[in-house]
């Protein structure tokens, strides 16, 4: 994670997780993250594939040209990039990781852009991770970003960390990496990346 975003939303994560696999919900005081709310987004679990939007930031939504609440994540994405993401989100709701990376991003006139995606674990009742809390920052943002709608995605990297260190099944070795064509997926066992 290296964008400010993605930093500042992690440590206040982490401080309000307090030692826990993720915080409730409503223990998330948006006073408290105030700068970071128009790159910040809930996502709820619908089912093992869906993802829908429950909040979405004003920069995220303006980036995309349009309102996002609603939408499923995932149905951003197309293809293996869909697929890698899903395995992401999973992991993140099933093992408390957090997941995070970068992906390009294409107007329909094909002008790019670079964001970073993080994916927080969140529990919205009972015991059970059921929502995401997450951000997309662009990364060194074009002038035309807002102006035209992002329509395509393109996965570049994705990464899990675990904040409390390495989960059991995990136990041996350095990272994990998985190449897809352009595509890294690694396993970070504990402490942040400087990737």
């Amino acid at each position: 994670m290296q964008q400010p975003t993605s930093r500042q939303l992690y440590a206040y994560w982490d401080g309000i997780r307090n030692g826990r696999i993720a915080p409730r919900r409503f223990e998330i005081e948006p006073a408290k993250i105030a700068p970071l709310l128009p790159e910040t987004f809930i996502a709820e679990c619908r089912g093992l594939l869906g993802f829908r939007f429950r909040l979405a930031g004003t920069k995220i939504c303006q980036h995309f040209g349009r309102e996002l609440r609603g939408i499923d994540f995932l149905s951003l994405w197309a293809g293996n990039d869909r697929d890698a993401l899903a395995s992401l989100v999973r992991t993140v709701l099933t093992d408390g990781a957090v997941g995070h990376g970068t992906f390009r991003a294409y107007s329909q006139t094909r002008r790019e852009a670079s964001f970073e995606l993080t994916l927080m674990p969140l529990i919205h009742t009972g015991q059970t991770v059921n929502r995401l809390l997450g951000a997309i920052t662009a990364i060194e943002p074009p002038f035309w970003l807002g102006a035209e709608p992002l329509t395509a995605l393109e996965v570049a990297e994705l990464h899990l960390h675990w904040p409390d260190g390495v989960p059991a099944f995990m136990a041996g070795g350095g990272a994990d990496i998985v190449r897809l064509a352009r595509r890294r997926f690694r396993v970070v066992h504990g402490g942040l990346s400087n990737d």
